[in-house]
């Protein structure tokens, strides 16, 4: 193909695929019918407010920029829109000054801004008072929830959404943050419970990770990836979007740099090796600090193994889930002492700390780590993609994947 081609097709597969940023369009958003049902069943409910919460990486973002998109489908044009993304040094006056200098009123037919009405010292009534004079309903995104240590912000945040709830304010809040952010506000006021939604974002099923893949390659006509390739990279995935896109982008990318419109595993091959060299910098800095050692003895296939332990839920694995991928890594029949020092270092902070312990279990502490550490284990050669499981299609929750073992190999 020319040149001109070829740079179409690479700006079609960059603006199809957003593995860095949140999605900010309904065409390319895939999945979540029940929350996005429960968002917008909490939009127009008067003195509800609602919280988006989940494991980072899995599109609680994506999900709150894709709702006043759904509120003009719906054909709800009314709402005005203000959205913060909080820090740790932001307190409430900072908070709703951003989130008020946004948002408008119309003052004898002219519309007015607010600027400067929030003061220092504002309470949940003047942020009331505030809402109460505007002519039209409004959504507030305050996303980053958990970024917030300062506790005075938390009870005057949750005295907020016991005010507007109480009144019931035209305001809707939409809260995005970790799971214990929500135990956070809730224990400033226990009354905001029956006013507060809560809305799980768990990671996503294989067949939700593909209907991504398919929304995002339906903006490039000219490209097609073998059904196989989506499967995989799904199941490399594990659950969490941005891995999707990420992965699908250079898959596109490869096949286009070697002149075809189709993209095979070969491509596939290389995407992992690209997306683990060069893309994931953060976590490959991560990666590194916790398996960096004077002899390097046995870091990265433990952590490799601790990638592909089976885990409950929450996450959590015990030593001995790492016996066995351990083993198959190795080839090697070690037992728990031989690698138990390795575990404990992986949860100090010379390591990152890249695991957290509670009690007898472990677990990533950033679960977006895990299928990094797998696609590192691809692309320095120590698994290979025959080795990795093959989970099923039908499957209705996250896939885990895990070493099969060779049938030549002992129990």
């Amino acid at each position: 193909m020319n040149f001109e081609r070829r740079v179409t097709l690479q700006a079609q597969i960059h603006q199809a695929f957003s593995p860095s940023a949140p999605i900010d369009s309904k065409d390319l958003f895939a999945g979540r019918t029940r929350q996005i049902e429960k968002l917008l069943g909490t939009i127009f409910q008067r003195g509800q407010h609602a919280i988006i919460f989940g494991e980072r990486g899995v599109g609680k973002t994506s999900l709150a920029n894709l709702l006043y998109d759904l509120l003009i489908l719906s054909g709800n044009s009314s709402f005005q829109r203000t959205r913060i993304n909080c820090s740790e040094t932001m307190g409430f006056d900072m908070i709703w000054a951003s989130l008020f200098r946004q948002l408008s009123i119309q003052l004898d037919g002219e519309t007015a801004h607010f600027v400067n009405s929030v003061r220092a010292g504002a309470t949940s009534e003047n942020i009331r008072e505030l809402f109460d004079a505007m002519d039209s309903p409004s959504i507030v995104i305050i996303d980053e929830l958990d970024r917030i240590s300062d506790p005075q912000t938390k009870k005057l945040l949750a005295d907020t959404i016991k005010t507007l709830s109480d009144n019931c304010s035209r305001a809707t809040l939409v809260l995005v943050g970790v799971a214990d952010s929500i135990d956070d506000l809730i224990s400033e006021h226990r009354s905001i419970d029956r006013a507060l939604i809560q809305i799980q974002m768990q990671r996503m099923s294989k067949q939700e990770l593909i209907e991504i893949i398919d929304k995002g390659i339906a903006r490039c006509p000219e490209l097609t990836i073998n059904d196989e390739v989506k499967m995989r990279i799904a199941d490399y995935s594990q659950g969490l979007p941005s891995y999707t896109h990420l992965l699908a982008k250079e898959v596109a990318l490869q096949a286009v740099k070697l002149d075809r419109l189709y993209a095979t595993m070969d491509d596939l091959h290389l995407a992992v090796k690209e997306a683990a060299d060069a893309q994931l910098e953060t976590n490959l800095s991560s990666y590194r600090t916790a398996v960096s050692a004077p002899r390097g003895k046995n870091f990265k296939p433990v952590l490799l193994a601790c990638a592909l332990a089976p885990k409950d839920d929450h996450g959590f694995f015990y030593a001995k889930d790492i016996l066995t991928p351990l083993r198959l890594i190795t080839g090697k029949n070690y037992e728990i002492p031989a690698f138990a020092k390795h575990l404990k270092s992986f949860c100090e902070a010379y390591r990152g700390p890249i695991l957290q312990r509670r009690g007898k279990p472990y677990r990533f502490i950033r679960p977006i780590m895990e299928p990094y550490v797998i696609l590192r284990g691809l692309a320095d050669g120590h698994i290979s993609e025959d080795q990795l499981s093959r989970p099923p299609l039908d499957s209705s929750g996250p896939v885990q994947l895990s070493l099969r073992r060779p049938s030549s190999a002992p129990a």
